[in-house]
């Protein structure tokens, strides 16, 4: 009995762990947003975009109904179907890709992304498969790295205030 309690609190407590991390790089990702400009917006709100909404930091987007950046609403579009319909990528300013991705997954569908779309993700491997943005943790924080490469594709800029704060990929 006393085993299948302490095994229920470590599980709870490598869950209630990760929802913090996830938290945190929700907050990350619109102070990013704060920093960009994106002069293609066909909108007045923001729309972030993931393929997962009942977890991680998608399920963080979700419980803070009231975002803003810049004083521009927040919209979240649940790109989990985006497989049967292309068209709503072309809808997202920024979208983020949390976890491992495969490569042939991963690869095919950054390039079809338009280019006024900031890929965001949250390792490296993301970044050589030619994500813009990852947010990497290092110990307690997380840190920005920006591809350098990707980010001159691009269609949209990134204020130079968030770049000297970023580290750069490939160094």
């Amino acid at each position: 009995m006393r085993l299948l309690f302490v095994t229920l609190m470590l599980i709870s407590l490598c869950v209630n762990a990760a929802q913090p991390l996830a938290d945190l790089r929700a907050n990350k990702l619109v102070k990013i947003a704060h920093f960009v400009d994106f002069t293609h917006a066909q909108s007045t709100a923001i729309r972030f975009c993931f393929y997962d909404l009942s977890t991680g930091v998608g399920q963080a987007f979700i419980e803070k109904p009231d975002l803003e950046v810049n004083p521009h609403p927040v919209d979240i579009i649940d790109l989990s179907e985006s497989t049967k319909n292309p068209e709503l990528l072309g809808r997202c300013d920024i979208t983020y890709f949390e976890g491992k991705v495969d490569n042939d997954i991963l690869a095919p569908w950054l390039k079809i992304l338009p280019v006024n779309t900031l890929v965001i993700g949250d390792n490296f491997e993301f970044l050589a498969n030619g994500g813009v943005i990852a947010l990497i943790q290092e110990g307690d924080k997380i840190r920005l790295y920006v591809n350098k490469e990707s980010l001159e594709q691009v269609n949209f800029k990134i204020q130079a205030r968030l770049l000297s704060i970023s580290k750069f990929y490939p160094n």
